[in-house]
């Protein structure tokens, strides 16, 4: 599902594009040579501020995802899978309603930002204020059709008689939380244009406490319903908007709304530079959350809570990624602006490397042993099917995080129109291709993970590493050694587990937990021999030494 627009930039770290502004700037003042020390402490502040946020996000990240992990068994169990399934439908049918918005909400910090780093306070208000009536403008005109999805749902969806209700409040509280969201999308660039990531981390976790409390509560006083959800996340959104006009007053008063600085000229440029992010959101919509709607409508909601709950895991490694590729991106950028091609195709190649060994070990330990960890984590549902439907959405994503950093060199090099197309391309083939499938052959559910191992693969060892050395003026086949190395990490992994499997138990929590330490361990170990460089070993294990340091001697 796309970002909620009021939490603004929700992977909670600044976007490729605005990165390459803070870099540019650096770059600019050491090229001077003659910083004074007011400057040397600003960008030594920076310094110390990226480190913060990076903290704060993989924090936040860590207990969203605790969370997750703990809250899906016992809303699952409450109310069973088929029930559980309208959840992230519904979520998902709001992402695509709000890929429109995408266009503004995304562009207006780095505009802001922009205006405001170079003195100009007035036209960081126009765009600040144009984009705010344009997101107000947007959530008045899709008032109509939210009433109207709420009332006829079920002409849409396949909903079982005794959840048509419940289904409807929980369209009412997810598209209350999208319109009130989208008419504040604006103030939540705060925390982008001032580089207080850390913040909206904070608050992102403090909103995991509000959620889990009151979910929790809620199902304890009453007959547990699948509205309960949405409707603990709308407070969540109150909660997410009012810190987010709390801290634009306090950390952006210069920035008043007023109608006399709203210009169809800046909504005309936020909207031309925001659209290819609405291109790829809806690309994204076609190849990764189209699919529990195909299946709802084509397999029905039971096969549909099957699926829905197979992709909890694989959407939680693929969350870890993103934390990943916001490490590597800013050195890139500085790499290609410095013009030192040799040292960022290394770059590529060493990140390629590590994200694989890092993905490895979830992706390898789910493929071996999550059959017995879907019996152990939802035991009242088919294990067998859950695991079979998460071995076709995890093979992609083996070789889908080794190439996720090499889609960030079109964004650094401004080559983005190509990729968005592409996209949008295998996009429309994933959905034809399930569609037809499903309806003309037996395949059923399986459909769709098959289409989309297939197109996943497509689109990203084929296309992404050609295209990404087009881009760098470099040979077709450059990146394909790191990234092949990157996805034996996986096989290591994999093969250890099945092996550990063999001989030892993993039917109880205990077990299963010191197996993934164990395999993890070990196939760290192993990968980081035969797949790192003597070079690349001494750099991985000096990080590790001088960490251990600063935390002794703290």
């Amino acid at each position: 599902m796309p970002a909620s627009p009021c939490k603004y930039q929700s992977t909670n770290r600044r976007p490729p594009i605005g990165q390459v502004f803070d870099i540019l700037l650096y770059i600019q003042w050491k090229q001077r040579g003659k910083g004074t020390s007011q400057e040397e402490a600003i960008y030594m502040g920076n310094g110390k501020r990226l480190a913060i946020n990076l903290i704060s996000n993989l924090l936040a990240f860590t207990i969203q995802f605790g969370v997750n992990l703990f809250l899906t068994p016992y809303i699952i169990n409450s109310l069973g899978s088929e029930a559980y399934s309208f959840i992230p439908l519904t979520n998902n049918i709001i992402g695509y309603i709000t890929i429109i918005n995408v266009a503004f909400y995304s562009m207006t910090g780095r505009f802001v930002s922009v205006a405001l780093n170079q003195g100009n306070t007035k036209q960081a208000n126009i765009y600040f204020n144009s984009s705010t009536a344009a997101n107000c403008a947007l959530t008045i005109f899709l008032l109509i059709p939210s009433t109207l999805l709420i009332l006829y749902v079920n002409k849409i969806l396949i909903i079982p008689d005794n959840l048509f209700k419940d289904v409807q409040i929980t369209f009412f509280f997810s598209l209350l939380s999208m319109n009130i969201s989208m008419a504040l999308a604006s103030f939540g660039a705060v925390y982008f244009v001032k580089n207080r990531v850390d913040l909206s981390a904070r608050r992102n976790i403090e909103g995991n406490i509000i959620r889990v409390v009151l979910l929790v509560s809620l199902f304890i006083v009453f007959q547990p319903k699948i509205y309960f959800i949405n409707a603990t996340m709308f407070v969540v959104t109150l909660y997410s908007c009012g810190a987010n006009l709390y801290y634009t007053k306090k950390m952006m008063p210069e920035i008043i709304l007023n109608r006399k600085y709203v210009r169809k000229s800046a909504i005309k440029t936020l909207l031309s530079s925001g659209i290819w992010n609405s291109v790829n959101e809806l690309s994204t919509v076609l190849l990764t959350t189209l699919d529990l709607l195909l299946a709802n409508l084509l397999a029905g909601s039971l096969a549909s809570g099957n699926y829905s709950v197979a992709k909890t895991v694989p959407n939680f490694v693929q969350s870890i990624i993103s934390v990943l590729i916001a490490v590597f991106v800013p050195q890139l950028t500085i790499y290609f602006a410095q013009h030192k091609k040799k040292e960022m195709l290394h770059n590529i190649s060493f990140s390629v490397k590590l994200i694989g060994a890092f993905t490895a070990i979830p992706v390898g330990f789910l493929l071996a042993a999550g059959q017995d960890f879907f019996h152990l984590w939802v035991p009242t549902q088919n294990a067998n099917l859950l695991h079979g439907l998460s071995i076709l959405t995890l093979i992609p994503l083996a070789i889908t995080s080794c190439t996720s950093i090499i889609n960030n060199v079109f964004t650094v090099t401004n080559n983005l129109k190509v990729p968005s197309l592409v996209l949008l391309f295998f996009g429309i083939i994933n959905t034809l291709a399930v569609i037809i499938l499903m309806k003309c052959t037996p395949l059923g559910i399986w459909a769709i993970p098959a289409v989309a191992l297939v197109t996943g693969i497509g689109r990203s060892f084929f296309f992404a590493p050609m295209y990404a050395a087009h881009c760098l003026h470099t040979g077709r086949k450059t990146f394909y050694p790191s990234i092949i190395r990157g996805i034996s990490c996986t096989i290591v992994m994999t093969i250890i587990t099945f092996v550990y499997g063999a001989f030892l138990p993993t039917n109880n929590w205990i077990a299963l937990i010191l197996c993934g330490i164990v395999c993890a361990i070990l196939s760290s170990l192993i990968n980081l021999k035969i797949i790192f460089t003597n070079s690349e070993r001494t750099y991985i294990y000096n990080i590790f030494k001088n960490k251990i340091k600063s935390y002794l001697h703290k």
